[in-house]
Order: C-alpha cells, then structure tokens, then sequence
C-alpha cells in the first residue's frame, strides 16, 4: 500500500492542435485541443489505490471542417495519426467522430472509437464540403505506476482526396 504525498502525473495532453494538410483542391481545418491533468483526486478509492485508467474529452472537443471539393460527388477520407513529444508505452490514445456536421455530400464511419497510433490510419470517409464535424477524444491505460510527468502528443488529422 502506497502512503504519502501522490505527485501529480499531469497529462498536458495537446491532443489536437490545428492542422491544416490540403490535398490537392480539398482542405481540412482543425481546431481544438485536450490537456487533461490527473492527480490525487483522481484515485479510485482514495489512497492507496489506483488512478483511474480512462478520461475522455468533450464530444465536441476538435471540430473538423472539409472545404475546397469540387462538389457534392468529390469523395475524400481522413486518416488521423499521432505525433508523441513525451509519451508512456502504457497510454493509448483513441477519437471517435460523434456528429455528420453540416453541408452537401456525405460522412461515414468513425463513429466507433478508434486507436491512433505513430501511423496514419483511415479514420473516416465523406463526400461534398463538410463542416463543424465534431471528434470526441479518450485516453487509456493510465496508472499510478507510471511515472509522475508531463505526458504529450499531437493528433494530426490529414485529408485525402480518393479520385
């Protein structure tokens, strides 16, 4: 059983600063960022118990906008990476789209929370100018046995246009 003073793991996590990657015509505009900062309050059953090991943002934490199409019919997916500055092998780092946003065309998939890893990875797909797509984010794995620090990573949301 732990006893004493918890030191702070605070987890400035800088989970979706805006990014803007155009490919070709189409652009993606992301605004929006997560920092989430867990300490002694956050014990499971007061002291000498765990942290708990899940947090999550607010559903509409990063709003996604789609812009620049040539129509209702030009198709596009968006693949979503993560980018560590310090980061615990424990953590795992999830997003989940939880609206359709606005405009002509279409959306889907990446309603299901999905893992965002050191690699690009299709996150969801539409058609048309979409706007105020919103992305909720979750972090998981997190314990009172890892070291107490400053744990960051950027989320990069990159728009890719499928002729």
């Amino acid at each position: 059983m732990r006893r004493g003073v918890w030191p702070s793991i605070a987890l400035a996590a800088l989970f979706a600063l805006v990014t803007c990657v155009p490919a070709g015509a189409i652009n993606i505009t992301v605004t929006g960022a997560w920092a989430e900062t867990v300490d002694e309050a956050d014990l499971e059953a007061g002291p000498g118990s765990d942290l708990n090991s899940i947090y999550t943002s607010d559903a509409d934490e990063v709003v996604i906008d789609i812009t620049g199409t040539s129509g209702s019919d030009d198709n596009w997916r968006v693949d979503v990476k993560r980018s560590d500055t310090t980061w615990h092998e424990d953590l795992v780092l999830w997003v989940a789209r939880t609206n359709d946003g606005n405009g002509d065309g279409a959306i889907s998939d990446g309603t299901t929370y999905q893992q965002v890893t050191t690699s690009d990875t299709v996150f969801f797909s539409g058609s048309g100018n979409r706007t105020t797509i919103y992305i909720q984010e979750k972090l998981s794995g997190v314990s009172a046995q890892m070291f107490a620090d400053n744990y960051a990573t950027t989320i990069i949301y990159t728009v890719v246009d499928i002729e």
